[in-house]
């Protein structure tokens, strides 16, 4: 006993245990873990699918590129072909096709994710300075690959508890993306970010009428929102930890940085916030009619 007549270590201890707890709650014990890893898969493909039928063609990439080397500007490490790059993006349509749609053949499954990867190294590969904003998509195509993400309709005994870790593991990706973000913006730019002159910058440069509109008011009211970007992005990882029962309005809030960037900046993160409704927002009731609809377009298109 300690001289408070408490249990030596008793307020450390409950509070380790609480940590515990909550821990186990996001990495074992999502309610509704397997449904929900199923509406994630269905968004990471669609994001996929869309990602590469949004690619520039071929043709567009190879003129670039002679512009480039004309200019002197030093090409990526790769030997780029225009042949390659247009087969991999109908090889990765197809087989992310497949995969949304819950063909888990082992085939399909290893095609997806190297033809996707091939081609986010070819499209990269165009200039030395050049990456990937979409690595992200990678990840979580890997990691549902490999976990069973079929939701009900998986059989493993244990797939509730692996469905919680796997949904778990995206849920922080996610988060850390924001903290990667506004750690950037702290350490490289510094507090001149959140004097409001960066974000004015961007506004009249990049931004749409409403956000040109906002540019030319009061210099406090940019300081306020570059401020508020910041705190929200280092925020949302904590926040996400400590207040895990309200995390559907963590989503939202999400959804809303991003709507507001957008409407302002100009600037779609389409490819990084769709991830917050299926991670964080819906029902997993809703996880039995998407696989319902997504099983009637496969026999549709089998019978085609």
């Amino acid at each position: 006993m300690n001289r408070d007549g408490h249990p030596r270590g008793g307020p450390a201890r409950t509070a380790l245990g609480a940590v515990s707890r909550r821990l186990a709650d996001i990495w074992l014990n999502q309610p509704g873990a397997r449904a929900r890893l199923a509406l994630t898969r269905y968004t990471t493909g669609a994001a996929i699918m869309r990602h590469v039928a949004h690619m520039p063609p071929g043709k567009v990439l190879q003129e670039q590129l002679a512009i480039l080397e004309a200019a002197g500007q030093p090409r990526g490490s790769r030997r780029w072909e225009r042949t390659t790059y247009e087969a991999l993006r109908v090889l990765t349509l197809a087989s992310a096709a497949a995969w949304t749609l819950g063909n888990d053949h082992p085939a399909v499954r290893v095609t997806a994710n190297l033809s996707f990867l091939a081609l986010q190294r070819r499209l990269v590969a165009v200039h030395k300075d050049l990456y990937s904003y979409t690595s992200h998509l990678n990840v979580f195509l890997l990691l549902l690959s490999i976990v069973d993400s079929r939701g009900t309709a998986a059989t493993s005994s244990r797939q509730e508890e692996l469905a919680s870790a796997a949904l778990a593991a995206m849920q922080l990706y996610y988060a850390t993306m924001y903290l990667q973000s506004g750690l950037s913006k702290v350490l490289v730019t510094g507090p001149k970010w959140m004097d409001g002159r960066t974000l004015r910058g961007a506004m009249a440069e990049l931004g749409t009428p409403f956000g040109k509109s906002l540019s030319r008011r009061d210099l406090r009211l940019l300081a306020a929102a570059s401020a508020a970007s910041v705190a929200f992005e280092l925020g949302f990882l904590p926040a996400m930890l400590l207040g895990w029962p309200y995390r559907h309005l963590l989503g939202l809030s999400s959804v809303a940085f991003h709507g507001s960037v957008k409407a302002t900046m100009n600037i779609s993160f389409w490819h990084l916030s769709c991830f917050a409704i299926p991670l964080f927002v819906l029902s997993p009731d809703i996880e039995r009619r998407v696989r319902q609809t997504a099983r009637l377009v496969r026999r549709h298109l089998t019978h085609c």
